[in-house]
């Protein structure tokens, strides 16, 4: 599977495709086959399919993502730190949710662009990290 295919890849694609979509480049990640920069761009796109499907993506799936993307997080790159903060929220990681908090600590160091980034989106999501569909599930 190469970025390509994931850009063509339809909005709306079964539950189960998408969880064997998010194991293939999570494998192809860890053995080096893909680099970071692939890695987040397919992982964003898979992000937003699953978004589509109104339901958490399964949590050992979730997890996997959540401690993968923890070890990846670092303030140095503006576009990283976008993708990374989308795919948290869209998928509700908890663990690197935590992590980016934490990051503020270390404000001083932080390039005033990612800051505003980071801060911007904790106020947004407030403490309700571990379910995206929170607030549309009052319309069920």
């Amino acid at each position: 599977m190469d970025m390509n295919e994931i850009k063509n890849l339809p909005d709306r694609i079964p539950t189960e495709t998408l969880i064997s979509m998010f194991q293939n480049v999570l494998d192809q990640f860890r053995n080096n086959k893909i680099p970071k920069n692939i890695f987040l761009l397919m992982l964003s796109q898979l992000t937003d399919r699953q978004v589509m499907t109104y339901e958490l993506l399964r949590s050992d799936i979730r997890n996997d993502i959540d401690r993968t993307l923890s070890k990846l997080w670092n303030t140095d790159s503006y576009d990283e730190v976008d993708i990374i903060l989308s795919i948290v929220v869209n998928l509700g990681l908890e663990i690197c949710f935590n992590k980016i908090k934490e990051s503020l600590e270390q404000y001083k160091d932080i390039d005033t662009s990612i800051l505003d980034e980071i801060q911007e989106t904790i106020d947004e999501v407030g403490e309700n990290i571990s379910n995206p569909y929170d607030s549309l599930e009052k319309f069920k």
